[in-house]
């Protein structure tokens, strides 16, 4: 019960369940524990959703965001505020190492955040942590179709704004593009024969063409050296 999403909704007097829902479905939203926030977050001006930004060629994109982090943090794993013998990879779990329980908490210090682009560490700023928005600007450059996020490991990460180059395909990781596809073809071997006899066929064909969807993906990810 740790995460949490935040719709962006505008200048509201009252919610609206059904207009969060939109919202949410539209993508306008970010993850976070409640104690991180990005309270706003764009790109070329254009925030998480189905917009996209649109480049005729490699360019510098801007982004502006506003940020805010809580006063405290309590010392626990899932906060990043204690590292398990685990290592880094495995910060933030709230399952197996959200212990130990204790009343500790972490007080004021910076926050570090960071600008990921295909999955990768751009650039960072430091922010500190006093309750109060900051404003963050970063200008970076942008070689060929990406997805664009912003984040505070292990706290907070919003959607992407995705960032089109001359019209191409966003092929950000071969890698993640055959594990998608290996993931597929596990859920088939453990679940298809909980699916009724007669939909089996059509589940099986379902299931096969998301499996060529991202081998394709894979491929062309690969020839651009992804």
């Amino acid at each position: 019960g740790r995460g949490r999403v935040y719709v962006q909704l505008g200048d509201i007097d009252r919610l609206d369940f059904q207009e969060w829902c939109r919202g949410l479905a539209a993508g306008r939203s970010y993850v976070s524990d409640g104690l991180a926030h990005a309270i706003g977050f764009t790109v070329n001006g254009v925030q998480p959703g189905p917009e996209v930004v649109s480049l005729q060629k490699p360019a510098q994109v801007r982004i502006q965001a506003k940020v805010s982090f809580s006063e405290t943090v309590p010392i626990a794993v899932a906060y990043g505020t204690r590292t398990p013998e685990g290592g880094r990879r495995v910060i933030g779990d709230v399952i197996n190492l959200h212990a130990p329980r204790t009343d500790e908490v972490l007080t004021g210090g910076d926050r570090e955040v960071e600008l990921v682009v295909n999955g990768r560490v751009v650039a960072h700023a430091t922010v500190p942590a006093d309750g109060k928005p900051h404003d963050l600007t970063f200008d970076v450059p942008v070689q060929q179709s990406s997805w664009v996020a912003l984040r505070h490991f292990p706290q907070m990460h919003t959607n992407p704004v995705d960032v089109i180059v001359d019209n191409q395909p966003i092929r950000a990781s071969s890698q993640s593009a055959d594990w998608c596809a290996e993931t597929i073809r596990q859920l088939w071997d453990a679940r298809h024969t909980f699916i009724a006899e007669e939909e089996r066929p059509a589940a099986r064909e379902a299931y096969d063409r998301a499996r060529e969807k991202f081998g394709r993906i894979a491929s062309e990810a690969k020839q651009l050296g992804n």
